[in-house]
Order: C-alpha cells, then structure tokens, then sequence
C-alpha cells in the first residue's frame, strides 16, 4: 500500500522539483532610485543612488534592442542599463579599469596586447568588430530566453546578438544585470576569455570589466 502511494506520489514530486528549479531566487539586494526614476512596487520608497564622478571625456550611450521580453522584464533591463551608463561615464570606472591587475602586474589577462589604457579607451570608441563605426555606443541586440543550465548569457563571433537566460536574469540585482550585459559587450568588441573556469579568467575583459560594473553599481 505505501509503495503504491509513493509511485503515485512521485510525478507530483518530480513536477514541483522541476518548477522549483527553474529559476534563480531573486538577491535580496537594496536597490536605489536614479533621477526620474519611480518606485516599481507599491509602499517601496528606495533611496536616490549615490552617483559616482562623471567623467568629461566619456560619453558612451546606451543603445539597446530588446527580444522576447515581457513589458516588465524589459523595464528590468533598462533600469539596468541605464546604470551601467552612469558607471561606465564615471571617474571611479576609469579608475578601476586603469588599475587593474592581474598577479600584481596592471594588465588584464587576454587583453589583446593592449595595455589597460588602450583597453579603456577602445570601451569608450563603442567600435564593435561587426560594426567598425566610431559611435562611442554600447550596441545591444538582447535575446531573453530559458534554460535550465548554468550558462548565464552567450554570444557568437559571427552575429550582433547576445542571449540572456531568464533563470537568471529573473533573479538577479540590476548589478549583475549590467555586469553581464557589459560582458556579453566586451566580446562584440573583440576580448575573449578562457572556456572554462580557470583562475585567470575573472581577470579577463569580460570578467573583469564586468565586475567592475558591478562593484560601482552595488556603492551607488
């Protein structure tokens, strides 16, 4: 008798375990409120993020085109972006990048052979290597879909678009959003990084640069 409630127990079981794993649980994170920007939930009242230090010389733009996402998620996104302009605009972004090491050397790890100023400034230039127009934009083509894997985002060598996995996305600070979003950007750009997790590869452009989004997102 138990056994046969348990094998009828059992698809149920399974089909509760699947949906629970689909995607990420969403970070407790604080998140702020840009200039002109809202509260998205009612009785919400976020504080106004402290901005970091415009820089004169950046001027990057933000030019996304969004697929597949929901009016909300699309919001999501953008509020993302948006502060990863401010950021990535910033004296502190500069900085970070300008003094990047890697084994107390400043360099990024497959960085091109350039040093890590050629590296800021080749950010700035917006040139992509499938769009080679000094715009100084950030180009995004963003696909919004789902697998349950762990691959947070991909893009190819031969196409504008980047994909990002709602299992994740979902779940993630606007931080991490951007950090992502910012590290898809960097291959459009050119910077590669290792396939698997070596202990080089978050000192890598990608990772490295997208981290540092992340970081001065998370103090403002």
């Amino acid at each position: 008798m138990k056994k046969e409630i348990l094998v009828k127990l059992y698809p149920l079981v399974l089909a509760i375990s699947i949906a629970g794993c689909k995607q990420a649980p969403p970070e407790k994170v604080e998140e702020c409120l840009l200039p002109g920007e809202t509260a998205t939930k009612d009785g919400d009242s976020p504080r106004p993020c402290l901005l970091p230090t415009p820089n004169p010389e950046a001027s990057l733009s933000v030019n996304p085109f969004l697929r597949e996402f929901t009016p909300e998620q699309e919001e999501k996104m953008k509020k993302a972006l948006e502060r990863l302009k401010v950021v990535i605009n910033s004296q502190e972004f500069k900085d970070a990048v300008l003094n990047h090491t890697y084994q107390n050397q400043v360099t990024f790890v497959d960085n091109n052979g350039m040093s890590n100023e050629e590296i800021y400034y080749t950010l700035l230039d917006g040139i992509e290597k499938l769009d080679p127009v000094l715009d100084n934009e950030i180009d995004l083509d963003i696909t919004l879909y789902y697998s349950n894997n762990s691959t947070v985002g991909y893009t190819y060598p031969d196409t504008h678009r980047i994909w990002v996995n709602n299992k994740f996305f979902s779940g993630y600070s606007l931080s991490k959003v951007a950090a992502n979003a910012v590290h898809e950007w960097t291959h459009k750009l050119g910077f590669g990084h290792d396939y698997s997790k070596t202990t080089r590869r978050n000192y890598s452009v990608p990772y490295g640069v997208g981290t540092i989004v992340k970081q001065l997102i998370e103090k403002m």
